[in-house]
């Protein structure tokens, strides 16, 4: 049997159609083996699976050939159990043992209540029983521990507690978060470790909809514990795949980091408030194309590839799986999410496979992108970027570690020189704090566009969005200056959330002890024009506020001036010669809050970590170095425009607003009603 799942664009499953989703399918059966012969990847690697629910032989060659590592695959306990003690293994013996011989890793996920065992008493908002709490844990670990007996000796090590327990359809909302915690994960996860020492348990697999940031907190702050992996569905689109206030936020704000408050916090955000530092696996994402839309189905292969080379850049991040294999729409008729495949049939019945299917662009992308990216499929052993060793004794590790560029690079020790800024001594007149960077002339600039994005929100940064930027100093006193080229300048954020609207962060670890936490040594200010008037804050460091700051906005340009004395920058000399760690980012905000930013080098937008600055160094000569030569952008006076900036005029800037939850119009309210599931109330 196998489940068709759920839209991924309506915040509730229709559970009235549940039922009718239910298929089964011939399987053919194959001798099985103990493991997968010759399996595509390291468990501990990053990797790449799809969905396949419970599928046929011509299916699992479809996968072979697509050239993923993995499969997931529905284990209802209705089916496998049909009544107590009585088991119909013949089907999922045939897709695993098919799996293993096309070398796949198989994660199985185990959920719904058959209608043999017996259920809390209580009134059901539907008539499917497979969403409904049992009376006791008894019968659901007998069924765990049986299952994973058999399906390790047959190579299976992980398996998924239950398929989205935040929906009605799966668990009933009438039941909530507490049974689900004390009757099925924390029983299941221990009947999975008690039956087999070396498999993981995963979940919970929640639908990124409605309050599922409630659910999920709950669940780790009870039982984190119970999980060696967390999976996550999110079917959030991208700003090259379309998509709108109705789906909360864009897949990145969803998974990594939120927009703004008057979205969910995202899951990343979620993870780190409770400390989860284990990998997380994404295990339904994909992109329904309209049947038959040519057009539309290049989006969807559009959408798979994002989706890859987002997994690519994120160490936390170590497993996708697409949903789904093939349309459901041909062998079921009444299907109502038909277009998700990336493959579709040509006819009911029986089939092979490329013969009898059409094979989508999404499926090709898939294919491609894996052949020209194989690191996402290492096969190798663990490299010293993936084998929780500090090999060069620097204090990091893996992925944390500047030396390791993916998990399947094996030098820890080979960082890459520090992205350099030269603060060049202050011209002869001195330097002017009006917002005017006419006096600097054009010398030591560095230029950062569209390639230094690093935004959570957009896919290779904005076109509207540049900046050029420059240090000068005199003894005991630094000038910083940065003029913005952007569209829009929008901010009316507190002082303490200047960073929710256009604004400069600019920090410096004094010291370079480069430590992954801010401390004594490390200061991080913001800066920001709020209406007509500039402001600052200090968001961590113990100097005083004595610098002095002007912004100012004339049309597409936004201008920051600072001076910064050494007062303000404890224990900084600001002296010639002196290296500071530092880094600096721009954010940018187009009246609906925070898209994203430039950033010098990473280090402040998405965690504070001043291991990952770059330095500034306050340069004897008044000529810039060679050493500062960037990973992106330049340090070329030749290259860099003339400076200075219209002072702000009335009228003169396309200034916008950057309110701390989405504006309101009727259309916010429709989505409000409409999706409240999906938005914070």
């Amino acid at each position: 049997m196998r489940y068709r799942g759920r839209m991924a664009t309506r915040a509730q499953l229709d559970t009235r159609s549940v039922g009718a989703r239910l298929v089964l399918l011939a399987c053919v059966s194959v001798a099985s083996v103990l493991a997968p012969a010759g399996a595509r990847a390291d468990l501990r690697d990053n990797s790449v699976g799809i969905n396949t629910h419970v599928p046929s032989a011509d299916l699992l060659d479809a996968v072979d050939q697509l050239g993923v590592a993995w499969i997931r695959v529905d284990a209802n306990w209705g089916q496998l159990e049909p009544a107590r003690d009585t088991f119909d293994w013949g089907y999922m013996d045939a897709v695993v043992d098919g799996a293993n011989a096309r070398g796949l890793h198989v994660y199985m996920t185990l959920a719904y209540t058959p209608d043999w065992v017996p259920k809390v008493a209580r009134a059901r908002s539907d008539a499917y029983g497979g969403n409904d709490e049992p009376l006791t844990s008894a019968e659901w670990v007998a069924f765990v521990d049986s299952v994973v007996r058999r399906y390790r000796a047959r190579g299976v090590t992980h398996f998924g507690i239950w398929n989205e327990p935040n929906l009605g359809g799966f668990w009933e909302d009438v039941a909530g978060v507490d049974p689900y915690i004390d009757k099925i994960l924390v029983p299941g996860a221990a009947a999975v470790r008690g039956a087999c020492a070396d498999c993981r348990v995963l979940g919970p697999d929640l639908a990124h909809v409605g309050a599922y940031d409630e659910f999920l907190d709950a669940v780790l702050t009870r039982a984190s514990a119970s999980f060696d992996i967390i999976t996550h569905h999110s079917y959030n689109g991208f700003r090259e795949t379309g998509w709108t206030g109705l789906s909360g936020d864009n897949f990145l704000n969803a998974i990594e980091a939120r927009r703004s408050g008057f979205t969910r916090i995202a899951l990343r955000e979620l993870l780190d408030n409770h400390g989860w530092t284990g990998e997380v696996w994404i295990t339904e994402t994909g992109y329904r194309a309209t049947v038959g839309d040519a057009t539309d189905e290049d989006v969807q292969a559009v959408y798979v590839r994002r989706v890859l080379e987002e997994q690519l850049l994120r160490s936390w991040w170590t497993n996708t799986f697409f949903y789904e294999i093939t349309d459901c729409g041909i062998d079921q008729p009444g299907c109502d999410i038909d277009g998700f495949g990336i493959t579709r049939p040509n006819h009911v019945g029986s089939r092979s496979f490329p013969s009898d299917y059409r094979r989508k662009p999404a499926y090709t992308e898939i294919q491609n992108f894996l052949r020209d990216n194989p690191a996402i499929l290492s096969t190798a052993g663990p490299t010293q970027c993936d084998d929780g060793v500090d090999n060069d004794s620097d204090g990091h590790v893996d992925r944390g570690d500047r030396g390791c560029a993916t998990s399947a690079d094996d030098n820890e020790s080979d960082d890459p020189p520090r992205s350099q800024l030269d603060a060049l001594p202050a011209p002869a007149g001195g330097v002017t704090v009006d917002g005017d960077l006419t006096e600097w002339g054009g010398a030591g600039f560095v230029l950062l566009g569209p390639g230094e994005w690093a935004g959570p929100s957009l896919y290779g940064g904005l076109a509207d969005l540049t900046l050029r930027a420059a240090a000068r100093y005199e003894e005991g006193t630094l000038y910083f200056g940065v003029q913005v080229t952007d569209d829009t300048h929008a901010n009316s954020a507190a002082d303490d959330a200047l960073y929710q609207g256009d604004s400069l962060q600019i920090a410096f670890d004094v010291n370079r002890d480069l430590g992954d936490a801010y401390d004594d040594d490390d200061h991080e200010l913001s800066f920001a024009l709020v209406g007509a008037e500039t402001h600052s804050s200090r968001f961590h460091g113990s100097g005083d506020s004595s610098w002095e700051a002007v912004v100012r906005c004339s049309g597409s340009t936004t201008t920051y001036e600072l001076r910064l004395p050494r007062t303000s920058l404890p224990p900084a000399r600001l002296m010639a010669g002196e290296l500071l760690g530092f880094s600096f980012l721009v954010n940018d905000a187009d009246g609906s809050g925070r898209e994203g930013w430039l950033e010098f080098t990473p280090g402040i937008g998405a965690g504070k970590d001043p291991y990952l600055f770059g330095e500034l160094v306050l340069s004897p000569t008044a000529t810039p170095s060679d050493a500062g030569v960037r990973e992106a952008g330049v340090l070329d006076a030749a290259s860099a425009v003339d400076g200075g900036s219209t002072p702000h005029a009335s009228g003169g800037c396309s200034v916008g607003s950057v309110p701390s939850r989405a504006p309101w119009s009727l259309w916010s309210f429709f989505a409000f009603v409409v999706a409240a599931r999906r938005m914070r109330p």
